[in-house]
């Protein structure tokens, strides 16, 4: 079975990891709510952290995807 690293950042700061996942674990994670949060601003209008671009990785460390998180939940839906 193929496993996979997801990294998602906010601009240019890593905010999470996750390795060694199968495709049907990273389609779980990129499918829960708190990914679909980029832009949006706290009750004071001050900016806060949400994760804004994706990136997967192969067991090879090569980097297979880079995207937002619409392409990267349909990229993942194609991975075995």
């Amino acid at each position: 079975m193929a496993r996979y690293t997801l990294k998602s950042y906010c601009g240019t700061k890593q905010i999470e990891r996750f390795d060694h996942r199968s495709a049907a674990k990273l389609q779980s994670i990129l499918s829960h709510p708190r990914n679909n949060r980029a832009g949006q601003t706290g009750p004071f209008g001050e900016v806060l952290e949400h994760a804004n671009k994706f990136e997967i990785y192969d067991s090879q460390m090569e980097r297979i995807f880079q995207g937002n998180i619409t392409d990267a939940i349909n990229f993942a839906n194609g991975l075995k």
